[in-house]
């Protein structure tokens, strides 16, 4: 079984090899909707490597972090993919949205709201006219009110150690 797995994506891999970005990226979009991950992960990956400088590589590599976060459901590799995003895509529209993607994960999946803060915070001093600026303003009002009565529960907490 195992072998045939392999197999599988060697030739998934040299097929894939063989097109452009463009139709891997088709691909990509189409074997996710019939819930092919792993066949949509390998076009997205032969896109950013393949054609690291194409504008669908910055959009293969936010595909891929999406795919992690709603799909897969891992939250922490989901963060790692939209931060490699921001890193070596900085100028190109999805490292914007990465980055409050970023910020959302770690206060409505990871509850890591100091996280959270710092990413919406730097989200604001980066992108001051963004249209997501509404959104992030409203996350970081519910955060700061969790960061108060977190604050709170530290004092008490604090005050009865030294009873």
């Amino acid at each position: 079984m195992r072998k045939i797995f392999y197999l599988t994506v060697t030739l998934l891999f040299m097929y894939c090899n063989s097109q452009s970005p463009e139709v891997l990226w088709e691909e990509a979009k189409l074997m996710r909707t019939k819930n092919k991950i792993k066949e949509s992960i390998i076009n997205l990956e032969s896109i950013i490597e393949k054609y690291p400088e194409h504008n669908l590589a910055a959009e293969a590599q936010f595909l891929k972090a999406d795919i992690y976060l709603n799909d897969i459901k891992d939250f922490d590799f989901a963060i790692e993919e939209f931060l490699k995003v921001t890193r070596e895509y900085p100028h190109h529209d999805v490292a914007k949205n990465s980055l409050f993607m970023i910020a959302y994960i770690y206060n409505n999946y990871l509850n890591s709201y100091t996280d959270a803060i710092d990413n919406y915070k730097l989200f604001l001093n980066k992108y001051p006219d963004d249209e997501l600026i509404p959104s992030v303003k409203y996350e970081l009002e519910g955060l700061f009110e969790i960061e108060g009565i977190i604050d709170s529960l530290n004092s008490i907490v604090s005050k009865r150690k030294n009873i």
